[in-house]
């Protein structure tokens, strides 16, 4: 499967930087799903909402988040956010 490059930010730790194949995420827009070479986005996080994301290695990870931003370009996506268990 096609990955990209995905990075999960706080203000002080880097909780996750490597490929993944999938990642979804609810913004305050709705439900939404990334796979490699998505169209550029930008979007606010829902607060108190999860990530769900499939690594490279096809590895299943949830992260709670409190609030955040996505962001994907150049097949990378960055969300940086508050995240309860880092904070």
């Amino acid at each position: 499967m096609k990955t990209f490059m995905l990075s999960i930010v706080t203000d002080s730790i880097n909780v996750f930087s490597g490929q993944a194949e999938y990642c979804s995420i609810v913004t305050v827009s709705g439900s939404m799903g990334f796979e490699a070479y998505h169209e550029p986005f930008l979007g606010v996080l829902q607060d108190n909402s999860e990530l769900n994301y499939t690594d490279g290695n096809g590895n299943i990870h949830t992260v709670a988040l409190e609030s955040g931003i996505i962001s994907f370009k150049n097949n990378t996506c960055t969300i940086t956010g508050i995240i309860p268990s880092y904070s």
